[in-house]
């Protein structure tokens, strides 16, 4: 029964650790100078596609970076009726409202467009964005979650593998 509840618990481990957040940030430099603008590509993975309305607040380091602007990409563009991306102290807000069906375009992976910095100091890097707050609503003004739910195929296994020991051990 110990080993049972072992690699229950692995299991529960390892699909908590292996989901992907909703959004990602890939920079294009290692090092910034002062006034040199900081380009993050900002990538959303798994989106729910009921999201109607997706708000996300993360804090980053005020002192060492200004919030320029958010470009989005002309594909989101097409298939949004809202978007705003802007600083408040050391808080970015991101609002995004999508039209129906925006996942038929886009899929639930896609590439979100380019939030800008502009560097305060020399010699500092990416800016490190830490998630605050993320709110997500479908188009009946409900809140949601944020990314999809995907079948968790390595816990599945893990607990078959279980029942088979608990079975043999049973026998």
């Amino acid at each position: 029964m110990k080993i049972a509840n072992l690699i229950l618990i692995i299991g529960l481990v390892m699909s908590f650790s292996s989901k992907a957040s909703l959004i990602t940030f890939s920079n294009d430099s290692l090092s910034y100078l002062n006034g040199d603008i900081i380009e993050l590509e900002v990538f959303v993975n798994n989106a729910n596609p009921e999201i109607d309305v997706l708000e996300v607040v993360w804090g980053f380091d005020a002192s060492l970076f200004d919030f320029d602007m958010l470009l989005i990409t002309d594909s989101v563009f097409d298939n949004s009726y809202f978007d705003d991306a802007f600083a408040i102290g050391d808080e970015l807000v991101f609002q995004l409202g999508l039209l129906a069906n925006w996942d038929n375009v886009l899929g639930t992976s896609f590439k979100l467009g380019t939030f800008s910095f502009i560097a305060l100091e020399n010699g500092v890097s990416s800016p490190e964005l830490v998630s605050i707050e993320m709110l997500a609503q479908n188009f009946d003004g409900d809140d949601i979650s944020a990314t999809s739910v995907p079948a968790p195929p390595t816990l599945a296994i893990l607990c078959i593998a279980g029942l088979v020991l608990l079975r043999k051990r049973v026998l």
